[in-house]
């Protein structure tokens, strides 16, 4: 699932930091040029309370800095002619033979960037930004593509942000395909075929490898 793939990226980007925190001085130092003595604060505070990673909406009770990734919409963006993917042909799967459907979806997820100070939600917003964008590779070999990235500052509203927070959110738009199996259609296909045969060419794959019986001769 993409929240996952989402969670695990960020949890495993924060996990490299802690063991390698030039990595800050590459995104605030090196990009952003900001004050020496502000980047080795930047740098105690990540080493002393690193943002948390959770799903879903903030609770009164969770203490920040956190941040939460939401599904804001998904909708099935592009169809395929009837729905069809095919079939199953991997003959070692318990599924062979089976009708598949497959349809492209765009999804929006947002990273929620949760803190009690202004400065503060503007880091963790920074450090969620380049670790998304350095996994981007890991994402299209599990079928995620034209993904692309848009921020914002949130209003503060009770309904959704803990008053005494900071909140900047991070979009993360892409599509991928979702595709399904009808186990059902199974059963209306045939995988055998009786009786005798005739081969005109003498080849097994001009007969979709069915035995044969009868060979005409040529005289």
């Amino acid at each position: 699932m993409i929240q996952r793939i989402l969670y695990n990226a960020l949890t495993n980007g924060l996990a490299q930091i802690k063991a390698d925190p030039t990595i800050l001085d590459d995104i605030f130092d090196k990009q952003w040029e900001l004050p020496v003595t502000e980047v080795d604060a930047i740098k105690t505070f990540f080493a002393t309370k690193a943002p948390k990673v959770i799903h879903g909406y903030a609770r009164s009770d969770q203490e920040p800095p956190f941040y939460s990734i939401v599904l804001v919409s998904e909708r099935e963006a592009d169809a395929v002619i009837g729905d069809e993917a095919g079939i199953v042909l991997d003959e070692e799967d318990p599924d062979y033979g089976c009708d598949q459907y497959a349809a492209l979806w765009e999804h929006t997820y947002h990273v929620m960037c949760f803190t009690e100070h202004p400065d503060a939600c503007q880091y963790i917003y920074e450090v969620a930004k380049s670790i998304i964008l350095t996994a981007k590779p890991t994402f299209i070999p599990k079928g995620i593509y034209d993904s692309n990235l848009s921020g914002a500052d949130l209003l503060p509203d009770p309904r959704y942000v803990p008053e005494f927070m900071f909140v900047r959110q991070l979009a993360f738009t892409c599509k991928a395909e979702l595709l399904t199996v009808n186990k059902d259609s199974k059963l209306s296909k045939a995988f055998r075929v009786g009786g005798m045969h005739i081969d005109k060419s003498g080849s097994p794959s001009d007969v979709g490898n069915v035995k044969t019986l009868i060979t005409i001769a040529n005289s």
